[in-house]
């Protein structure tokens, strides 16, 4: 179908450009503006990219961090960056601590400096590899498993086997995203594993970027009763989200996005 072979064709080079413009559409597909913006429409409905003035931008899938405009995906690295340096002091350096590998923890290694941490990221290991290579720094232990070589994490039965063998005092973890139920993910062995680190540690700390309020997911991760505190960022489009949350129980800080490194 012509159609499909047109969609694929614009959800292929989203996915390299990360933003396509109607001209650009225009040139590529050889259609006329009313096709592409019935195209972009249908992209947009189907979840498949983001419509705004002038083209579509691609998706954020929780993994890859695909973000198409570059101001913005400086100002987003900015945003994790922050939230990942508050959480760090959350972790008890005297204890054992959990960590799931998400695109926002993954910003947590360099604020690692001691303490034991048990986490199913090779990603994050990688990292502290390179900042330790004489030794020293903290104590890591990773699971076994099978690898999700996309996002660098490891999952499955081995993996879950390992982390219920441990009782730690701090998980941390990012998400796909929430709702006014809870926590919400798109991929079954993510999910899989946060629930399993969950059950086998004391607290539970999350971190979001603003953009994970509302955001879809195929998985109901857990209520808001398993969350001890939720660290984001508050904007003009989450700010009546944050506010219904915070008045329903949620535990949750704030993070300025001008905080000094």
């Amino acid at each position: 179908m012509v159609k499909e072979k047109h969609l694929n064709l614009l959800e292929r080079n989203l996915a390299l450009r990360g933003m396509i413009s109607h001209q650009y559409a225009e040139k590529l597909l050889k259609v006329s503006p009313v096709t592409v913006r019935r195209l972009f429409r249908e992209m947009a409905e189907n979840h498949r990219a983001i419509r705004f003035h002038g083209g579509i931008r691609a998706l954020d899938d929780g993994r890859a961090g695909v973000v198409a405009i570059p101001q913005r995906e400086a100002t987003e690295s900015e945003e994790k960056e922050h939230l990942a340096c508050r959480a760090a002091l959350e972790f008890n350096r005297e204890g054992l601590n959990m960590i799931h590998g998400g695109t926002t923890t993954r910003k947590v290694a360099k604020y690692l400096e001691a303490g034991t941490y048990l986490m199913d990221s090779v990603l994050i290991a990688a990292e502290l590899s390179r900042m330790y290579p004489g030794g020293g720094g903290p104590e890591v232990i990773l699971t076994a498993g099978l690898l999700d070589i996309t996002a660098g994490f490891l999952y499955g039965p081995k993996a879950a086997e390992i982390v219920r063998s441990y009782c730690a005092d701090v998980f941390l973890t990012s998400v796909r995203g929430f709702d006014e139920h809870g926590l919400l993910e798109t991929d079954d062995h993510a999910a899989g594993m946060i629930r399993v680190m969950m059950e086998s540690s004391r607290r539970t700390v999350v971190i979001a970027d603003h953009r994970k309020f509302g955001r879809r997911g195929i998985c109901r991760l857990c209520g808001w009763d398993k969350v001890d505190l939720l660290i984001t960022v508050e904007t003009p489009e989450n700010a009546e989200a944050l506010r219904r949350l915070k008045k329903s129980g949620v535990n949750l800080e704030l993070i300025p996005l001008n905080k000094n490194k």
